[in-house]
């Protein structure tokens, strides 16, 4: 806590100590995210004199996590029109081999970049879901998309997703659509890169764009 707070920060509590009141303010309750049913409720309860900074509440009418700053409340980790410089992604990079098996789980929960390193045997279905316990369906709502890839190496043979081949929580999108109209084919003696952006238009109800770029 800054210098000068009456939030007492950590402390180690032994066995038999007696809490003060003060303890139970400062090291209990005003670090604690409090519930309030929105910011009203919250202003109406932290008034001047109270409220000190570092504080958080939670408004449920809102759903967002605010915080004080010592002048001001604050959304927790509010992106909204931010500018972001230079963002990283995770990405996950397997010894996998696309075709065996037949279906590629690729599981946002972990990233949502997919790259095999194992030459394709076979073509293949390309899944993607929360994680093997994980709907994308539970942990998207509608209005929102996302964005994966999938990047696998071809040999010889051509090898590409199975008609059908993409599916979400395991089922076939209602509205999946091509770059350029076509469905890609795979490329011989390449590293074919897919992409998929994925839009919840409902429950269980995604409208996918897809496209296909060879390197070589």
């Amino acid at each position: 806590m800054p210098t000068g707070s009456p939030n007492a920060g950590y402390l180690t509590f032994n066995t038999g100590d007696v809490l003060t009141s003060a303890q139970v303010q400062y090291n209990l309750q005003n670090q604690t995210i409090m519930y309030f049913a929105s910011a009203a409720a919250r202003d109406a309860a932290l008034t001047v004199g109270i409220v000190q900074e570092g504080m958080f509440a939670y408004l449920a009418d809102i759903n967002a996590t605010t915080f004080y700053n010592g002048t001001a409340w604050e959304s927790f980790g509010d992106v909204t029109n931010a500018t972001l410089t230079s963002p990283k992604e995770t990405i996950t990079t397997t010894a996998g081999t696309a075709g065996s098996p037949a279906t590629v789980n690729l599981d946002v929960v972990t990233s949502s970049i997919l790259i095999y390193t194992g030459t394709a045997a076979a073509d293949w279905t390309l899944n993607v879901r929360g994680n093997s316990t994980t709907t994308l369906d539970s942990i998207m709502a509608t209005g929102e998309q996302i964005s994966v890839v999938f990047e696998t190496p071809i040999g010889a043979t051509a090898y590409e997703p199975v008609a059908g081949g993409f599916t979400i929580d395991g089922v076939v999108p209602s509205s999946i659509k091509y770059l350029g109209g076509t469905v890609p084919v795979g490329n011989i003696n390449s590293t074919d890169v897919y992409v998929y952006t994925i839009r919840k238009t409902g429950t269980a109800t995604f409208t996918v764009l897809g496209s296909q770029t060879k390197f070589a």
